[in-house]
């Protein structure tokens, strides 16, 4: 089957998904959320796949949003176009987190934004040694999504996790492996075919064993993952009507830097429900 945005291919009971908009460094759009959704549809329902890989053509696995998609959202007023993303992104990753197989992430160069929230949601990652992960939701007005407070929370304490998603800082791999976030780093050169050894030794492991251990981990550790991307629909459906959301888009585009001054939510802040 052929996706606009997506490679997919299934090999040795291996199926590789590469997020395929390398001029767009594989920016996310509500057409390659869908096209992602079907393939891990795909994946889930054919019984010879036991791996699954999520990867990125090009310089880097994901740049994040689709800034020019959001923007063409403000221009033409559909004020549900964000909420949409958020709740397709949402979806990709419950599949991610309730699929019965392990979901590999190979990671190479910036893995920003939503693109970090998909590889924080699966079983492994292995990234080459020019990653650099990136959340920077805030610098266009809005909150983090795709699970960032929930999964990042399981790896990093209140202050490293409050300094990512607020400031914006930039987390390097070396000190992503030291927080547990990373499973293997290796070079560019050599991120496919560990990638592709990790995937052969879960393929040798039981499928059913397998499976539940990733059930127990998800009953253990994601207990509360739904809870929260339900949350964050309702939040970015908030910052979507706001004048800082505009501001941040024009902002990015325009490439300069972004002049919030307006609070648009009355009494929002840290006892928002």
């Amino acid at each position: 089957m052929d996706f606009e945005n997506i490679v997919f291919k299934a090999r040795d009971k291996i199926a590789t998904i590469t997020l395929n908009s390398p001029k767009n460094f594989n920016a996310i759009s509500e057409e390659l959320l869908m096209d992602l959704g079907s393939v891990l549809d795909l994946c889930t329902d054919d019984e010879s796949v036991r791996v699954i890989v999520i990867r990125g053509e090009g310089r880097v696995f994901c740049s994040g949003p689709d800034i020019r998609s959001l923007k063409k959202g403000l221009d033409e007023k559909d004020t549900q176009k964000l909420v949409r993303i958020v709740r397709a992104a949402g979806n990709i990753g419950r599949k991610i987190r309730s699929i019965r197989k392990p979901v590999i992430a190979s990671l190479h160069g910036a893995v920003a934004a939503t693109g970090c929230g998909i590889a924080l949601l699966c079983d492994f990652k292995v990234a080459a040694d020019d990653v650099l992960f990136i959340e920077a939701f805030l610098n266009i007005g809005l909150i983090p999504d795709m699970g960032y407070t929930y999964t990042l929370g399981r790896y990093v304490g209140l202050g490293h996790l409050t300094e990512f998603l607020m400031l914006s800082k930039l987390l390097t791999v070396d000190k992503a492996y030291e927080m547990g976030l990373v499973n293997v780093v290796t070079t560019k050169e050599n991120l496919e075919s560990e990638t592709t050894a990790l995937a052969k030794k879960l393929v040798a492991l039981p499928y059913d064993a397998v499976a539940l251990t990733k059930a127990l981990i998800n009953q253990t550790i994601f207990q509360g993952l739904d809870q929260c991307l339900d949350r964050e629909i309702k939040y970015q459906d908030l910052l979507s009507r706001s004048e800082n959301y505009a501001e941040g888009v024009d902002a990015f585009l325009e490439k300069r830097p972004a002049v919030f001054n307006k609070q648009d939510l009355p009494n929002s802040g840290g006892g928002a429900s």
